[in-house]
């Protein structure tokens, strides 16, 4: 792999509208639902939902604008509120970002884009304890910055800990056991670098964005005791002196020095254009070394004054960084590495007589190097993002290493190769195609230098006009660009067979679009995704990623159906473990794997656990994992009782139910209030009452329990249904996208003006004026339903007189189509008419037809489940037949909107 940058405009939190948000680092068939065999509508209206979870594509997490207060302890916003699954192999699986040793020698802490710290024997490099940190969708819970205390007892690391609601903050961890013993909030960016002061009394954070530097101190229980916030940019580096002075680097061309009270004593200004990084006193105090990420420059200042010295020789070295600086315990030799290569890989530059004399190369890996830290023995730690850890001996030569435990896909972009089936895909360990492998998921067999029989091909990268994709921001089609984020890369492509589509792997999306490069969809990764390919049926897209999985997803939506993680053993090479698993946990592994999948838990701000899904038996499924693909979703493939069946088992053994949740907001209004008495209706408070109860029984269910809000006459105002909609997008921040909202309105609609409105409780009906300023407008409607599709996955029922204004081809509709890729819609009736409620039904026709359609015909071609189609078709059926009118009902989902079945 080549040597990446440290990639720090990637880390900034939004601080104001004009701050770059937080950024990732590099990052057909209808699904069917399993049929009531019990005469009962509750616990299985929930099922319609699996629909849902096929039809539309996870969002990213939305950004909000950052928070100045420090959060409550209780409030854990951003955070997963669930078990999810997570692969630990026993080394890091992302980038290490920073690395630390104590004072002694003993211990070093690693903190890594894997949202873990792991703790090393310095002596052996033997693995001492993970610490899970809290963690949530994307990047929060990603580590930038690590320090250990100098006598080892403490350890303190920060990065992308929350999400952009809410202030960021450091943790602080016993290291013996792990455990949280504190929390520092209230920082307005990510945390970038942690140092401690030679006494350990004083913890130094700098952070992204232009918000400088803040100090703690450990006598005040670690509260901040002085900042100086007067930045122009990032700052990524801060080093103490012996004597407890204070060095910090700054992207706006700055280094500055403070004494012990952070009063600032000196400025150095590096010139225009100049981004310093990292800054390392000598041991005693009288030089400082500055390194830089725009060149292979490498400052020397005064320790006391930062007037310039002589800079070390850097002839020859002209192209990379040398940004993570550092000197030998004896402060003789100057040690710098970054991004620079030298042929054989990524060394550290070392230069003797105190940074003017002889330079040599340590060989210290072969990615960008994160962090350098010298030893007592005249060693050295270093870190790289590969990931890499390794102790080096005063000669360089290597005491021990711990590489990357997975695949390296870069390089495979135009080499990734899938049977016509999907089932089969060849793929290398190594970067470029170096060791290649082949997984057959049909027999769930590993083999390493497979023979090249034409059973696998390589991605179609012509069919298409598609140019200037590999590595640049700029892909374009047939010279037009096509639509991608600001500092989005692309990396990799493959187009369908017929041409009629094409997938592009960038930094943070996987996208697909039309021929014509309209886009179709697109889903977040883990990481960046290097390869990608379609098998020959068309049917399953199958990427490569930078975490070193192979994942296959739908070529229809984009949804992950399974995951596959081939592992390097560096002290077996021709024995090679791997998992399999689909987004439910269920797997299939090698022994010697049966441990590396995990399900993950928070516990609020304290340290997270974890649990082996081997842990749970009947997870184990290696039987399942090719019909998921061959059936193209785990519930046909498995059936829903294995599934809520396994749930339940997971939250039994981890306190927390896995996978998604089910969040209900019913609305049904009798009562209309005084200034709209003639509107009085008798069922449709029952509608929503029962329409919930259906939806959130939990026998046989696959979703875990959600948010649910039940709202009736006087607790059914239109604030009333503002502030549910409000509780509801609260309740989805944590799903990562994986979350289901129903949303049922069973009332009165109103046209006005052309204009579609929900009749709230309260609602002056008496003209259209009180219309206009009391009801619910579609435009409305729209935005809140926007913002809870930017959470997740919604369904919403419109059982309202007129409620198909909201899916007709009228002005307001488009209102609606155009906020709601992620929304399906029911409506009971069309633009111009009511709809219609009996005492004999005890509810709306609408309603009654949907809690009926789980008792009897709605599994037309009764096998044992109910499609999307299915059940529109008996609404039409039935709502017609109990109403004894010609009524309309539209469904929408993905990129075929609002199509409507009449």
């Amino acid at each position: 792999m080549g040597a990446r940058g440290p990639t720090p405009r990637h880390h900034q939190k939004p601080v104001g509208g004009n701050q770059m948000a937080k950024l990732r680092r590099h990052h057909p068939g209808e699904s069917l639902m399993r049929a009531r065999s019990a005469p009962t509508a509750l616990r299985a209206a929930a099922l319609l939902l699996l629909t849902l979870l096929a039809l539309t594509p996870a969002p990213a997490p939305a950004a909000d604008s950052a928070s100045s207060a420090p959060p409550s302890p209780d409030d854990t916003t951003g955070l997963y509120d669930r078990s999810v699954l997570v692969v630990d192999p026993g080394r890091h699986t992302a980038p290490i970002r920073r690395a630390s040793v104590d004072a002694a020698g003993r211990f070093a802490v690693t903190g890594s884009e894997d949202k873990t710290l792991r703790v090393w024997s310095l002596a052996d490099g033997a693995l001492q304890k993970t610490i899970r940190v809290p963690a949530g969708p994307g990047n929060v819970g990603k580590i930038f910055a690590v320090a250990i205390s100098p006598d080892c007892a403490l350890i303190a690391a920060g990065g992308w800990t929350a999400d952009e609601s809410k202030p960021e903050g450091i943790h602080l961890f016993d290291r013996a056991s792990g455990a949280t013993v504190g929390r520092i909030g209230g920082l307005s960016n990510v945390v970038t670098h942690l140092a401690f002061s030679p006494d350990g009394r004083r913890l130094a954070a700098t952070l992204g964005g232009a918000n400088g530097v803040r100090l703690y101190d450990r006598e005040r229980n670690w509260a901040e005791t002085a900042r100086d916030a007067d930045y122009g940019g990032d700052s990524y580096g801060a080093a103490f002196s012996q004597d407890g002075r204070l060095a910090t680097s700054g992207y706006d061309g700055k280094v500055r020095l403070y004494d012990a009270a952070l009063r600032r004593q000196a400025v150095w200004d590096s010139g225009s254009g100049q981004r310093p990084f990292g800054v390392a006193f000598s041991p005693d105090g009288r030089r400082l070394a500055v390194g830089f990420t725009d060149s292979t420059r490498v400052a020397l200042l005064d320790g006391r004054s930062l007037a310039p010295l002589a800079e070390p020789d850097r002839s020859g070295i002209d192209k990379g960084n040398l940004f993570i600086v550092a000197w030998s315990a004896d402060g003789r030799t100057l040690l710098a590495g970054g991004g620079y290569q030298n042929g054989a890989g990524v060394p550290v530059v070392a230069w003797a007589d105190d940074g003017q004399g002889k330079r040599r190369m340590i060989a210290a890996g072969q990615d960008t190097l994160s962090s350098l830290a010298p030893l007592a023995d005249g060693g050295l730690l270093a870190a790289a993002q590969d990931p890499y850890l390794a102790r080096l001996s005063a000669e360089g030569a290597a005491v021990w290493t711990q590489g990357p435990p997975q695949a390296d896909f870069s390089g495979q972009r135009r080499t990734l190769a899938l049977s016509a089936d999907g089932l089969r895909v060849d793929f290398s360990y190594q970067a470029w195609g170096k060791e290649p492998a082949r997984f057959d998921l049909s027999s769930l067999t590993l083999s390493l230098a497979p023979a090249a029989d034409g059973g696998a091909s390589a991605p179609n990268q012509d069919a298409l006009p598609i140019t200037d994709w590999i590595n640049t921001v700029s892909p374009k089609l047939a010279g037009t660009a096509l639509p991608l984020k600001p500092f989005e890369n692309s990396h990799s492509l493959a187009v369908q067979p017929g041409a009629q589509r094409f997938v592009l792997g960038t930094d943070w999306w996987l996208r697909a679009f039309a021929a014509d490069g309209a886009p179709l969809w697109r889903r977040p990764v883990p990481d960046v995704v290097w390869a990608v390919n379609i098998s020959g049926d068309g049917r399953l897209v199958v990427a490569a990623y930078g975490d070193g999985t192979i994942r296959w997803h739908r070529m229809e939506d984009g949804r992950e159906l399974l995951a596959f993680m081939p592992l390097a053993n560096p002290k077996a090479v021709n024995q090679k473990d791997w998992v399999a698993w689909t987004p439910e946990g269920f797997y299939a592994s090698t022994p010697g794997a049966r441990s590396v999948l995990r399900w993950h838990v928070n516990h609020g701000w304290n340290a997270a656990k974890s649990l082996p899904v081997s842990a749970i038996a009947n997870l184990h499924r290696p039987d399942a994992l090719p019909l998921v693909l061959r059936e193209m979703d785990t519930a046909r493939a498995l059936g829903l009782a294995d599934i809520a069946a396994a749930r339940r088992e997971v939250e039994r053994q981890t306190g927390v139910a896995p996978g998604a949740r089910l969040h209900t907001l019913t609305v049904g209004i009798n009562d209309y209030g005084p200034k709209a008495s003639h509107l009085r209706l008798n069922y449709a408070a029952a509608d929503a009452r029962d329409v919930a109860s259906a939806l959130t029984g939990d026998a046989g269910s696959p979703f875990a329990k959600g948010s649910q809000q039940v709202l009736s006459d006087e607790y059914a105002s239109k604030s009333d249904m503002l502030r549910g909609f409000e509780t509801l997008r609260g309740a989805m921040a944590s799903g990562g996208g994986q979350d289901v909202a129903v949303l049922l309105f069973s009332g009165h609609g109103a046209m006005v003006d052309g204009e579609y409105y929900l009749l709230p409780h309260g609602v002056d009906a008496r003209d259209r004026i009180g219309v206009k300023s009391t009801g619910l407008s579609l435009t409305e409607l729209k935005e809140e339903v926007r913002k809870l599709g930017d959470q997740g996955r919604v369904l919403l029922l419109l059982d309202t007189c007129h409620s198909g204004a909201a899916t007709s081809s009228t002005p307001n509709a488009e209102f609606l189509r155009g906020a709601t890729s992620r929304v399906s819609v029911l409506t009971s009736s069309s633009a111009d008419q009511p709809s219609r409620e009996r005492p004999e039904w005890g509810h709306g026709a609408f309603s009654k037809a949907l809690l009926d359609a789980f008792h009897d015909g709605a599994d037309r071609d009764k096998n044992g489940m109910i499609s999307v189609s299915e059940l529109a078709d008996y609404l039409k059926q039935h709502v017609a037949a109990l109403s004894g009118q010609k009524i309309t009902q539209a469904i929408s989902f993905d990129d075929d909107l609002f199509a409507a079945l009449r």
